[in-house]
């Protein structure tokens, strides 16, 4: 039996991307999904067994790639902390809009298996234990993390597209802004 080629399979998993960035969930073919990695249609199924097994693993990786970029806490004050977050969720938006559209997509869809959702929810884990700090220090509002979390999410999407067409030499103090204001808002 042939070993799978794991950058094959990143390659399907970047054209998925790709291809729902482009016609979304309702559109998506794993023909467009092929012809767009350069392979076969049945090898994609060698890889995924199904388009909701690829969308589900998808989903997967891109949250786990997130949580890795954005959800740090190396345990440094609370409020450097929540900026250097800040700062990495707006980076991050900017910087993987395909991404972006694809877990906006995907959150709520049936192709999501829950086995998926726990581990996503295990990568939250650094924010909310963040924001659980921040309510025992009395540093943040008495909230609900997920509710905290929501709040910060609709707040930096919203202004992500101003912050992608910004000079670079402004964007530094754009971040510094966005995560005051961020600050200020759930503060205690």
């Amino acid at each position: 039996m042939r070993q799978k080629d794991e950058t094959k399979a990143s390659d399907i998993l970047r054209a998925t991307l790709d291809e729902v960035a482009k016609v979304g969930l309702a559109g998506l073919s794993i023909e467009a999904v092929a012809r767009r990695a350069g392979v076969a249609t049945g090898t994609v199924y060698v890889y995924f067994k199904s388009k909701e097994a690829l969308l589900d693993e998808l989903y997967l990786r891109t949250k786990q790639r997130f949580a890795t970029f954005v959800l740090r806490d190396e345990g440094a004050p609370l409020r450097a902390t929540f900026t250097a977050m800040i700062k990495a969720y707006l980076t991050y938006i900017i910087e993987n809009k395909s991404e972006i559209i694809f877990m906006g997509q995907m959150a709520n869809s049936p192709y999501v298996t829950e086995q998926t959702r726990a581990t996503v929810a295990l990568g939250v884990r650094p924010v909310t234990a963040l924001f659980e700090r921040g309510r025992a220090e009395q540093l943040l509002k008495d909230v609900d993390p997920a509710w905290a979390m929501a709040f910060l999410g609709g707040a930096l999407n919203g202004l992500a597209p101003l912050a992608a067409g910004m000079p670079a030499d402004r964007y530094d103090a754009f971040q510094e802004t966005v995560a005051t204001l961020c600050w200020d808002a759930l503060k205690a």
